[in-house]
């Protein structure tokens, strides 16, 4: 067998042993939205200076990696002015794998975050933030079928308007996400509404975001890589034009002005899913 023929051989028997369903976000499990989400905290997205301690649980029972994963994760943010501020997210990961009953501990991947709100200063009932979010491939923790270091891009917008009891938000964000199997877009919308209760101490808020598929790029044996409309290896049912669907719960209980309990819950409402259900709480400090 010639060399070259040899290396293709091996490059598309790699890649079909990959071809299962994946984590969207590998050894996490949801979506950029989600994690955005996530750790947005709960003032409307604004950039603010901040610790968040956030601790994020996935539940996935379906594919090829069976599993339930706890990351814990801080996240610094600081506004060296009030319009813009600068993030760093630190994850810790404990992964308990279904299919081998067997627990792996490590770290997860970095994600750096800019945030941008204009005429900051002026803006308390209507506030709209852009930002731009990078993950980084530092995770240590394997999965069974696992796609190799992921790098992702994801600009976002987020606009919220409140009222004296009650609020609603809207994002949009893009996701630019590539492995060695190939690259992928994703584009996210998602809104929710809700009330403050208990005196404006408590916040409850519920809500939706749909995730649509819009490219994919599979690698070629011959190297490089070409536009295909079936999912990327690594991946189950996310061919160009998938469309997935999740609901999810928001909630805040503000100790005091500066220091807040925060929490979500999320599931999927979609025949096409990344995990079975997932949630995360935390605490943060304004400074």
């Amino acid at each position: 067998m010639s060399r070259p023929l040899a290396r293709a051989l091996a490059l598309a028997l790699a890649l079909a042993a990959a071809d299962a369903r994946a984590h969207h976000v590998p050894g996490h499990g949801a979506s950029e939205g989600v994690r955005n989400i996530n750790s947005l905290g709960s003032r409307g997205g604004r950039a603010e200076s901040r610790l968040l301690l956030l601790n994020e649980f996935v539940y996935t029972s379906q594919g090829v990696n069976p599993s339930v994963t706890d990351t814990t994760s801080l996240y610094g943010e600081f506004a060296p002015i009030p319009a813009l501020s600068l993030a760093v997210q630190a994850p810790f990961l404990v992964l308990r794998d279904l299919a081998n009953e067997e627990t792996r501990v490590g770290y997860g991947d970095t994600r750096l975050q800019l945030r941008v709100t204009p005429h900051a200063r002026k803006l308390i009932h209507r506030v709209f933030t852009a930002g731009l979010t990078v993950s980084l491939p530092t995770r240590t923790v394997r999965l069974n079928v696992d796609p190799g270091p992921v790098t992702a891009v994801s600009p976002y917008v987020f606009f919220t308007r409140t009222y004296d009891r009650h609020f609603w938000q809207v994002m949009g964000l893009s996701v630019l996400e590539r492995r060695r199997a190939g690259s992928a877009v994703d584009l996210s919308v998602g809104a929710q509404g809700g009330s403050r209760l208990l005196g404006g101490k408590f916040t409850l808020g519920l809500g939706a975001l749909l995730d649509l598929r819009v490219l994919n790029t599979c690698a070629q044996p011959t190297g490089g890589a070409a536009v295909c409309a079936h999912s990327r290896p690594g991946e189950d049912d996310r061919p160009i034009g998938a469309l997935r669907a999740i609901v999810l719960t928001t909630f805040s209980y503000h100790l005091t002005k500066r220091l807040t309990l925060l929490g979500a819950i999320q599931g999927p409402i979609s025949p096409r899913l990344d995990f079975t259900v997932a949630g995360s709480l935390g605490a943060q400090v304004f400074f």
